[in-house]
């Protein structure tokens, strides 16, 4: 039964990792029924991808801003809060700032391998991703990103909110989408 759990938790990450850890506390069918709907990880959803005139490091904090504003300090139905997690964020993890030979700081220049994801989801409900964005460098000369934007398809996570993030990470000023 162990094993059969650690090797799911290699395979789904840390969701998986959580759904083993409730399996393992409330018996197989008890605790993989909590983990049932992982929102992204288990369905394609919609996406929307752009190319942005700037550096993956820049389009990144952009994603972070729309989503600060426009989905965690943003006042939503039914008092629902939402939250994210960063994988691989590129102003820690990809060596986007150096020292320059007379050891002031510079900003090396962008790579194509550079890649920032960030996860979107409810509060309470962390293994269900509702949205992800992800910001790849594409070319060094002119400087632009490929963002990527994937929602779930269902409810506040439509059509609607693609446009608003793509339209708010090309102008780098947050566009909230109308909340019914």
């Amino acid at each position: 039964m162990r094993n059969f759990l650690s090797g799911l938790a290699e395979k789904k990450g840390r969701a998986a990792r959580g759904c083993a850890a409730l399996a393992l506390a409330g018996g197989l069918m008890g605790g993989l029924a909590g983990c049932a709907n992982t929102g992204l990880m288990q369905t394609k959803g919609i996406s929307d991808s752009f190319v942005v005139n700037t550096d993956v490091e820049s389009a990144y904090r952009r994603a972070l801003e729309y989503i600060r504003v426009c989905d965690i300090s943003r006042t939503h139905p039914y008092g629902q809060t939402y939250g994210t997690a960063r994988d691989n964020d590129p102003s820690s993890d990809e060596g986007l700032f150096g020292l320059s030979a007379d050891g002031s700081a510079k900003k090396n220049k962008p790579t194509q391998t550079a890649l920032g994801r960030i996860r979107v989801f409810k509060v309470g409900e962390e293994a269900k991703i509702l949205e992800l964005f992800e910001a790849k460098g594409e070319s060094i000369e002119p400087v632009t990103t490929r963002v990527t934007v994937t929602v779930l398809g269902t409810g506040l996570w439509d059509q609607a909110e693609l446009a608003a993030a793509h339209k708010s990470i090309q102008s780098a000023t947050p566009a909230c989408r109308p909340l019914e």
